[in-house]
């Protein structure tokens, strides 16, 4: 629980829990590392240097995370440090389809540890460049309201163009057309619904040219809102 309340307390708050921690458990040299990866990346590796800073020997019981896309691994095997000893643990993101700031964490509980309560969050704030941007992510109308055009704006952010060859909808109450601004680099994806009056969801896909796996299906997202009462 204290490491909860270090994440949030100002930097002087932080200067005063620490020692409490070192006590605890082992202290990391960083528990929030931010990384950018390059636009074709499908792992990355993040280092996290550690220290037994406490006066008697710690075990390391497990580590865990939430997401499957990370795994996690303390070098050389080695799960017990005598006060003063370091180590590292890495962590590996396997990066899939993600495209923009994406955060993820891992949690270590040593010995000591309750089982609610790990004494190490490790957090990875990964960016990953969106070379094929679609800009908002959804659009959203009324229910019962007016039917008017919503624009997606899709801009290319890469050295090379990238093109749409395709699209299709999942849901024929959204009429869309792809209108091409500038070819490779600028698109604008209008849609209009043709009821309002009843809440629907869909999701318009596109195809592109991209030689880049997490770049070749994109989604743009559509949704008519439920009246609130």
């Amino acid at each position: 629980m204290r490491l909860f309340l270090t994440i949030a307390l100002s930097g002087l708050a932080f200067s005063f829990v620490t020692p409490v921690m070192a006590e605890k458990g082992l202290t990391f040299e960083k528990n929030k590392i931010e990384v950018t990866s390059a636009p074709d990346a499908k792992k990355i590796t993040v280092p996290y240097i550690f220290e037994n800073k406490s006066d008697r020997t710690i075990t390391i019981a497990r580590y865990d995370s939430a997401c499957s896309c990370l795994s996690a691994q303390v070098k050389g095997g080695k799960l017990i440090y005598k006060p003063g000893e370091k180590g590292e643990m890495k962590i590996d993101f396997a990066l899939g389809s993600f495209s923009g700031v994406v955060e993820k964490t891992v949690l270590l509980w040593t010995k000591d540890d309750a089982e609610e309560t790990p004494s190490s969050v490790l957090t990875v704030v990964l960016t990953i460049p969106k070379l094929f941007e679609i800009t908002p992510t959804t659009v959203f109308w009324d229910q019962n309201g007016s039917k008017k055009p919503k624009v997606f704006k899709m801009k290319v952010n890469h050295d090379k163009p990238i093109r749409i060859l395709g699209d299709s909808g999942t849901n024929d109450n959204f009429v869309y057309q792809v209108k091409t601004i500038r070819e490779g680099w600028e698109y604008e994806l209008i849609v209009t619904p043709k009821d309002v009056a009843n809440p629907s969801f869909g999701m318009i896909k596109l195809t592109t040219d991209s030689t880049i796996s997490r770049y070749q299906r994109q989604m743009a997202f559509v949704c008519v809102k439920r009246a609130e009462k």
